[in-house]
């Protein structure tokens, strides 16, 4: 994952800022305001994406196994997809959780792309500030210029990531997650875990921030292509 840092933290450098395109020549602004007449045609709004029907099919049995996850499962009132691994029955447990979500307003009222846009700013702006009600600021946080294979710009419109440790109960998790905007579409990528070396929930170790930008990398190229 190659992002943009807002705060620097554990294995997030700031990236180099894009340099400013060069100027072409153009028509005067009187010339452009005598093209620009009452006769000109408003913009077109960009025709809508549509998220997947079965978002627990976007990955494949290979990338799945890549993950150690089992195949996903999603409740009828949840929008998100989840995909767990196995524990086992012995310690050490190893606790991995993936979930996608793709949200595209009601199906009644589908989104606009400045639907989306508003509605991205608002996630990115309160997940910056706390992405979790069980745990308090993210760790590590920053705008995504490439996850996996898929750049910014070519692949999805814009995107931002935050890594932080939340707590229920006595038991500790790390997690990372990826929002992506593709047009009207929204797309959240979670992965979360905790390695737990006995049979205390207390004693486990969270996961990396590294280690869930790996994860997220893995599967992100297939569900942004999953959008149609």
């Amino acid at each position: 994952m190659v992002l943009v840092a807002v705060v620097t933290g554990c294995g997030l450098t700031p990236a180099a800022a894009p340099s400013s395109p060069t100027p072409t020549t153009g028509p005067s602004r009187q010339e452009a305001g005598k093209e620009a007449g009452p006769t000109s045609k408003p913009p077109v709004e960009a025709a809508l994406l549509k998220a997947p029907s079965n978002p627990c099919r976007v990955l494949t049995p290979s990338t799945r196994a890549r993950l150690g996850v089992r195949q996903g499962v999603k409740d009828r009132l949840d929008p998100a997809c989840k995909w767990r691994n196995d524990p086992g029955d012995a310690p050490p447990f190893k606790f991995r959780d993936l979930s996608i979500t793709y949200d595209a307003g009601f199906k009644e009222f589908a989104d606009s792309v400045k639907d989306a846009k508003k509605s991205f700013a608002t996630k990115r702006k309160s997940d910056y500030r706390q992405p979790s009600v069980f745990g308090g600021a993210p760790a590590v946080k920053g705008v995504i210029q490439q996850v996996g294979t898929a750049k910014a710009g070519q692949h999805f419109d814009e995107g931002y990531y935050v890594y932080f440790v939340y707590e229920i109960g006595e038991a500790q998790r790390g997690e990372g997650k990826a929002v992506l905007r593709k047009g009207n579409l929204l797309i959240t990528i979670s992965f979360s875990g905790a390695d737990v070396p006995g049979r205390r929930m207390r004693d486990g170790k969270p996961i990396g921030n590294a280690t869930a930008q790996d994860a997220i990398d893995i599967v992100a190229g297939q569900a942004i292509a999953a959008v149609r």
